[in-house]
């Protein structure tokens, strides 16, 4: 069985082939008479490579777990591996192919079989038939295949009751997890909701099934005495169960125990804001860092119901929010832009609306996934879809009934700009200063910054005038102008620094209000993270200091929580800001989307400065 990850060096635990080679062993009659083995590879692995090591294995039966992000490099393997193999039974399955075997068994000779919904059992049975030499694939519930020229699709296969029906992917003798940094982690599957962008699985719209807290317990155990100090959390909507407070203990209790995880990565409930509350309390008191994004997508009525989502409990949502904020955590807002039914305009209001409430937002450009209401609906919606990545088998957005090309290129320039002034931090707390004081909208300041990078000459502004010119052209948010982008700001600090300050003198005109956000754009440039420092245990962070002309830091916290702070006067006390950097960066500088919030720098101290 067969992973291809997304991340070029971030290794994922390969969760899904995990939990059919614990139903393959699990399986009385099978575990001493089938040898299986998982092959693991990291996005950028050159396709020879891993056509070698598969190849290398001789297998009977050939399985890939397919995703949008790795299903075109298979097809592109697949009629080498056929020549190379030619009796092997080569299998499709996992979320992205689920309910699309005719497309995939049309477009590819060299496939023999896809596997729709859960794989466990689907697996097992299929194993069983072509080691005894009778291959009853009509018999299987849960398969596509050829018969005489045509695709069959058999009855669906039913959704486990619970998962304890399955043996755990991580609770086998021998298991060796010191190769991964991140694992992946169930402990409910399915979705109540029926959000039209979504598939996630094909159980959406169902009953949750989830496992028994001691079989969790255990897993959480091996994980963190493994040392994988980050988890990311498949359930759907974590805080939607009362169990999921008591999996927050289990996480709290596991970095007691063994140190790690430090980390968890979540996709929250999008209605249960009294248990979300209670389970951010738990990680906080217990060290547990987690992002915290509440899942509003659009702030257009119209767009909401044709998304197929519902305004219930967002009010609760959005005050606990506040509440938390106002404590001093850390809450943001998720949207995404080009949803049916709303309109450029609308989508830019409530950027700026969210932008000044919330300390974060994490916005995505729409993809149309298989599966999903958006592709089904394409004609109602008069969605035209684009796909310029070759190597990804997600549609963009090039229009529909309420947004047109131009428009779309002018809301993608938007997110582009947000991840560059924003998401990479490069000027996180000096924009919002600027809205507060110099009165300017969010989303005027993101609007400037393709025009003015045009303008520039050096190294910085070229690469980032070159990114805006392709998401342009394309009308397309590649995912690798993500990492491009932050890369090249994180590279040279001290430009950085220097091309800010001239874009906030080319908005402000007022010299105080100016020299007040240049202090801002110091702040946020000196916490970046620095690609001069290479890992060593014998210094794991290095200490950096500056001078301010006000206390930026107090500045900063004040502008993240939403607050307006007074503007700084001349009269206000100069301070000496100490800032630590975990070391280390140097070696993950081409891979900053996946790692740069980790190595950014925190204010350790603030002093005054005569």
């Amino acid at each position: 069985m067969v992973d291809l990850s997304g991340e070029t060096k971030i290794a994922y635990t390969p969760l899904g082939i995990m939990l059919l080679n614990a139903a393959l062993v699990g399986d009385e009659r099978l575990r001493d008479n089938v040898e299986i083995s998982l092959h693991t590879f990291l996005s950028g692995t050159s396709l020879a490579s891993i056509i070698e090591e598969i190849r290398a294995a001789q297998p009977d039966l050939l399985g890939f777990s397919c995703q949008g992000w790795n299903v075109i490099a298979y097809r592109q393997m697949l009629p080498t591996l056929r020549q190379l193999l030619p009796d092997a039974v080569i299998v499709f399955g996992g979320n992205h192919v689920s309910h699309q075997g005719e497309r995939w068994l049309r477009e590819l000779p060299e496939l023999d079989l896809v596997i729709t919904g859960e794989g466990e059992r689907t697996i097992c049975e299929l194993v069983h038939s072509i080691r005894d030499g009778i291959p009853a694939w009509a018999d299987i519930e849960g398969l596509a295949f050829r018969q005489s020229g045509t695709v069959v699709a058999t009855a669906d296969r039913p959704r486990m009751a619970s998962l304890d029906e399955t043996p755990s992917a991580y609770l086998r003798p021998g298991l060796d997890l010191t190769q991964f940094d991140v694992a992946l982690w169930e402990t409910n599957r399915g979705c109540p909701y029926h959000c039209a962008f979504c598939h996630w699985g094909g159980a959406v719209g169902q009953k949750l099934t989830k496992a028994a807290s001691d079989r969790l317990e255990t897993e959480i155990d091996v994980i963190g005495s493994a040392g994988i100090d980050t988890i990311f959390l498949c359930d759907a909507n974590f805080g939607i169960l009362r169990q999921d407070v008591e999996v927050a203990h289990m996480l709290v209790r596991a970095l007691q125990r063994h140190g790690s995880p430090h980390t968890v990565h979540v996709n929250w409930a999008k209605n249960h804001a009294k248990t979300v509350e209670e389970i951010l309390a738990v990680f906080q008191a217990g060290g547990i860092h987690t992002n915290v994004y509440l899942a509003l997508q659009t702030m257009s009525r119209p767009a909401l119901q044709l998304a197929g989502r519902s305004e219930l409990g967002r009010s609760e949502m959005t005050a606990m929010a506040q509440r938390v904020i106002a404590a001093g955590g850390h809450v943001g807002a998720e949207l995404i832009f080009g949803l049916p039914g709303e309109t450029l305009s609308e989508f830019r209001a409530a950027y700026d609306e969210l932008f000044l409430s919330f300390p974060s937002l994490l916005i995505h450009p729409l993809w149309i996934l298989p599966n999903t209401s958006y592709d089904a609906d394409r004609e109602k919606l008069g969605l035209i879809t684009i796909r310029p990545d070759p190597s990804v088998d997600y549609e963009g957005v090039l229009q529909h009934t309420t947004l047109d090309i131009e428009e779309n290129r002018a809301g993608l320039r938007l997110l582009l700009a947000d991840e560059i002034l924003i998401g990479s931090g490069w000027a996180r707390t000096t924009v919002r200063g600027m809205a507060h004081w110099a009165g300017l909208r969010p989303t005027e300041v993101l609007d400037a910054l393709p025009a003015f990078v045009a303008g520039q000459e050096g190294r910085l502004g070229r690469v980032l005038s070159k990114a805006f010119d392709e998401i342009h052209a394309e009308c397309y948010f590649h995912r690798i102008l993500r990492s491009r982008v932050r890369s090249a700001i994180y590279t040279d600090r001290d430009e950085s620094r220097e091309l800010l300050i001239a874009f906030l003198d080319h908005l402000i005109d007022d010299t105080a209000l100016r020299d007040t956000c240049r202090q801002l754009a110091l702040h946020d440039t000196t916490l970046l993270p620095r690609a001069d420092l290479e890992a060593r245990a014998s210094a794991p962070t290095a200490d950096s200091h500056f001078e301010a002309a006000y206390d930026t830091h107090a500045a900063a916290q004040a502008l993240l929580s939403g607050s307006v702070p007074t503007r700084p006067s001349r009269r206000s006390v100069p301070v000496k800001i100490r800032v630590r950097h975990p070391s280390g960066f140097a070696d993950h500088l081409n891979d900053a989307i996946d790692l740069s919030a980790r190595w950014g720098g925190q204010v350790a101290e603030v002093s005054p400065h005569s």
